[in-house]
């Protein structure tokens, strides 16, 4: 894609296919694996939520390399990996279905300060 990152030149690039990967990797993630977490929201928002997260992971990779981009998918996965493997199983909530889902709204309404 560039044959060198913006601000760290020594740093390996970042290829069209490794976006490509993980936008396929992330879609497959998202609308299959945890369809659940999100049925509570509209298609046009969940589809948009995917090309942003993808666009500035694109972003920073372009600007800060190939190491930044994994590095973040990293921190992202095990985000996800504490999130529905020990928070929501502590809190009740089946960490792979959302069940029951009224809960899971709950905790999340409260995650997220609206309770």
């Amino acid at each position: 894609m560039f044959d060198r990152p913006l601000f760290l030149p020594t740093v390996s690039p970042i290829s069209l296919a490794e976006i490509l990967i993980v936008f396929t990797i992330a879609s497959s993630a998202y609308f299959l694996a945890f369809n659940n977490f999100e049925k509570h929201l509209p298609i046009k928002r969940r589809i948009t939520k995917l090309f942003v997260v993808v666009g500035v992971l694109a972003i920073l990779g372009i600007l800060f390399g190939r190491y930044v981009y994994w590095g973040v998918i990293t921190l992202m996965t095990m985000g996800q990996i504490y999130l529905h493997g020990w928070y929501f199983p502590k809190q009740g909530i089946n960490g792979l279905t959302a069940e029951p889902h009224d809960k899971y709204l709950e905790v999340i309404a409260k995650m997220k300060g609206n309770k």
